[in-house]
Parts: structure tokens; sequence; C-alpha cells
């Protein structure tokens, strides 16, 4: 289904890009504009960093993040450059992200360590030939042993 989908969404921006003139293509040429869009699509799946978006990251250093790929060039944009830099290097807090109480606001057992790592989002812009596409990256980083937990938000 979200093969059928990208497929589907692929031929509609294709034939968009198709019927408009580009300054910067004047003969506007489709096989340009496709393979220009395909390189985008291509190098967002790998700037996805499966392998650190699918875990928790239980460590400081580098996530190693892509600034280019076969002519695409790769930026990042941290909403928690604390814990994640703009360059993609961890420092994990010392804190908890929020500390789990039930509707009352009592600390119960059950729910200890349910919200302590911190999601932390990364915008993704990925730019070649004048063109620009963005996404963004979903982290969850731990915070350190021993960390404390007093952000309680009820």
């Amino acid at each position: 289904m979200k093969k059928l989908f990208l497929m589907m969404m692929l031929m509609v921006f294709g034939l968009a890009l198709v019927g408009c003139q580009d300054e910067n293509n004047p003969t506007n040429d489709p096989i340009i504009v496709d393979d220009t869009y395909i390189l985008l699509m291509e190098a967002e799946d790998l700037s996805g960093m499966a392998s650190k978006t699918k875990v928790v990251i239980t460590e400081d250093g580098s996530l190693n993040l892509p600034t280019t790929y076969k002519g695409v060039n790769i930026t990042y944009t941290s909403r928690l450059p604390e814990i994640i830099s703009n360059t993609g290097e961890v420092t994990r807090p010392s804190t908890c992200w929020i500390e789990s109480r039930d509707q009352q606001g009592i600390s119960r057992q059950d729910l200890v360590g349910l919200n302590d790592n911190w999601p932390v989002v990364l915008d993704v812009t990925l730019t070649l030939n004048g063109q620009t596409r963005t996404a963004k990256l979903l982290f969850v980083v731990a915070p350190r042993e021993g960390f404390t937990c007093n952000n309680y938000k009820g």
C-alpha cells in the first residue's frame, strides 16, 4: 500500500513539474526533473538512520548523519540541540523527560520509568538542483545513569 501511494505521488508530482516552466531548465526536460526528485527521495530514505531511529540511544557520541548523497546536500536542525546537536552529536541528559504519575499526580510503581526517555526531532532539509524537500527524524534518547526525575507535568 505504501509503495502504491509513493508511486502515485511520484506520478502526480512528475506531471505537475512537467507542466511548469523552470527557469533553470528552459527545455523543461522531464528526465532531469524526475532524476532530481528521485535522488531527493533516496537521500531522504538514507538520512532516515533506521538503525538509530528504531532504538533508544543509550550512549553519547556522533550519529554520523550523512550530509551529502549523490549531489544532494543534507542539513539538520535539532529541536533539542542540547541533547542532539545540528551535527548529530548526542549528549544524554541528566534528567528524565516527564515524570510519570497517575491522574491525581501520585507516583505509582507501575508507572516508574514510563516517560524517562527523551523524544528528539531533527528537521532535515534536502537540496538538489534548486529543489528542496523536508523531512523529520524522531530519535529517542535515554537519560544518563542515576538521572533525576522532577519534571512532572500534570
